[in-house]
């Protein structure tokens, strides 16, 4: 997947100004996509230039125009190619496992709080995810977008639910060598 693909499956709906592709990336895809501000502007220019997308400037009073984006024919048959291609494998990565593979030198005490603070993140995710997800349905969220939030939940959850397993045997282990 490519930022050229997120970009025209996001804009396959509706059509959208740079702000609100860039509010997508970062609130509803964040977690399964790692899209950052900087791809956004130049992938729509090369696009554009492509034919696979149009921009229309919106003059917009007191306020500096804004640019509103739409796909075209030839940027949804791109995207139908997209969808219909082979699912690659995930690319996963994380530096918090990083550190703990590479973290034999680590006392005990370090470990736990490393785990803890993995612990206090991806729940902040959950209850991000779970917050978002009641706005999304609100607003009207298709099937397919549904099943990917709650992939992300129930990844999240696991990873938390393991992690706090993994934190009681350290506890225990403390325990037992006293």
């Amino acid at each position: 997947m490519q930022g050229r693909d997120i970009i025209l499956g996001i804009l396959e709906r509706n059509s959208r100004t740079g702000y609100e592709i860039n509010d997508i990336l970062k609130n509803q895809l964040s977690y399964f996509y790692d899209g950052t501000y900087g791809m956004i502007y130049p992938t729509l220019r090369k696009l554009e230039k492509e034919g696979k997308i149009t921009k229309k400037q919106i003059v917009q009073k007191d306020k500096p125009n804004k640019n509103e984006y739409s796909i075209t024919n030839a940027g949804e048959e791109e995207f139908k190619k997209y969808l219909d291609s082979t699912i690659q494998d995930d690319i996963y990565k994380s530096d918090f496992l990083m550190r703990l593979f590479f973290g034999t030198s680590l006392s005990n005490q370090e470990i736990k709080e490393a785990i803890e603070q993995e612990i206090a993140r991806k729940n902040e995710k959950i209850d991000k995810l779970t917050q978002n997800y009641k706005k999304w349905k609100k607003n009207g969220m298709s099937k397919t977008q549904e099943i990917t939030v709650k992939y992300g939940i129930t990844q999240y959850t696991a990873i938390v639910q393991m992690l706090n397993k993994e934190l009681e045997k350290l506890q225990k282990n403390e325990m037992e060598e006293l």
